[in-house]
């Protein structure tokens, strides 16, 4: 129906002068909007009588929905005192959603996002202590052994994973202990 006159009432939410415009919000939060003055410099029908009426009010409109880019708008002709009732309605599905992505991202992305980011962190941490590891095996005498390096990571991954799960996580140099007493980091336990 875009070249259709409709009228319904509705009741001013809020109200935005944008210089040749004004855009008017409903209580369903849909926008209309009407221009000031016409090609000829005097005041449009619209623009006369919304002087006449303030945000909370209840009014009667006469618009066309017009063509624009990609939608459509709602374009005021008039307005007028309220004929009727307006009717209420819950807001919407989509409203809601929009609502929500305004507020940004809800509980269970944050969630998932620490819990990936505490993964990368253990992972780093694994991947440290299997370093030390090698290196300390290397200075041992041992070959340089890039895969065991690469098992002991997922290993200790796999340990610190374990050990916070469980709540019971100890010291890191406590595990990476060498047989004859000495820690990776040189400490011993």
């Amino acid at each position: 129906m875009p070249d259709e006159m409709q009228n319904e009432n509705i009741r001013i939410q809020s109200s935005e002068d944008t210089g040749q415009q004004i855009k008017i919000r409903d209580h369903k939060r849909r926008t209309f909007s009407f221009f000031k003055t016409k090609k000829d410099g005097s005041e449009t029908a619209a623009f006369r009588n919304y002087q006449h009426f303030k945000i909370g009010d209840t009014v009667e409109i006469s618009y066309k929905n017009v063509p624009y880019k990609d939608g459509t708008i709602k374009n005021v002709l008039n307005m007028r005192p309220a004929t009727g009732p307006i009717e209420e309605s819950a807001p919407t599905e989509n409203y809601i959603f929009k609502q929500r992505t305004r507020m940004g991202p809800g509980r269970e992305y944050w969630e998932e996002r620490d819990a990936k980011r505490q993964s990368s962190i253990l992972m780093q941490v694994a991947f440290k202590a299997a370093v030390s590891l090698e290196a300390a095996r290397v200075e041992n005498g041992e070959a340089e052994n890039k895969e065991r390096m690469f098992s002991d990571t997922l290993e200790f991954y796999d340990w610190m994973e374990n050990e916070i799960d469980g709540g019971e996580a100890e010291e890191l140099n406590d595990v990476l202990v060498y047989g004859n007493g000495e820690s990776c980091h040189g400490v011993s336990p």
